[in-house]
């Protein structure tokens, strides 16, 4: 009898400690969130300044969710790239998009940013090394400091985790 009760037991346990698959879901902004490698082609209007040309070094930035997980905002962050900003930016998700207009960058500069045609586009770009298909990102800033004279385009594409694409 002891034999079948320890059996039983035995039972009992790898049933009821199986443990489900849960899906922990996504988060708001989702389709918009991810890190990113971009150029950057500086635009003055400047009378007079040079024609531009693209910078041809990748800086990377990321852009993910606020805490809140609100579905209309997402955080910008270009603290270790080009632009050094880090700031919320107006998301909409369903357009792929996103915009601010006289943000206030979180790192302490007294500079009013401007985030225009901000645009992903799903498969829209390739890793230059592994040739893996991935999303693209383009989007131009302005800074109040500049008064609107100078542009910045950053175009590029989204982290394939492929080392030869890391930049």
């Amino acid at each position: 009898m002891k034999k079948y009760l320890y059996i039983l037991t035995l039972c009992v346990l790898a049933f009821t400690s199986c443990k489900k698959d849960v899906d922990p879901g996504g988060t708001a902004v989702q389709s918009l969130a991810n890190e990113w490698y971009v150029q950057v082609q500086v635009v003055d209007l400047t009378p007079g300044a040079p024609t531009p040309a693209v910078n041809t070094k990748y800086y990377k930035m990321s852009t993910y969710n606020t805490a809140d997980n609100q579905p209309n905002m997402i955080w910008f962050d270009d603290t270790n790239g080009y632009t050094q900003v880090k700031l919320k930016a107006n998301a909409d998700v369903a357009g792929l998009s996103f915009s601010a207009t006289g943000a206030t960058d979180v790192n302490g500069s007294t500079d009013k940013v401007t985030i225009s045609n901000a645009k992903i586009v799903k498969d829209g770009a390739v890793g230059p090394s592994s040739k893996a298909v991935t999303d693209a990102i383009s989007y131009d800033v302005k800074f109040s400091s500049d008064n609107n004279l100078i542009t910045y385009k950053f175009k590029g594409y989204a982290r394939t985790r492929f080392v030869g694409d890391d930049h």
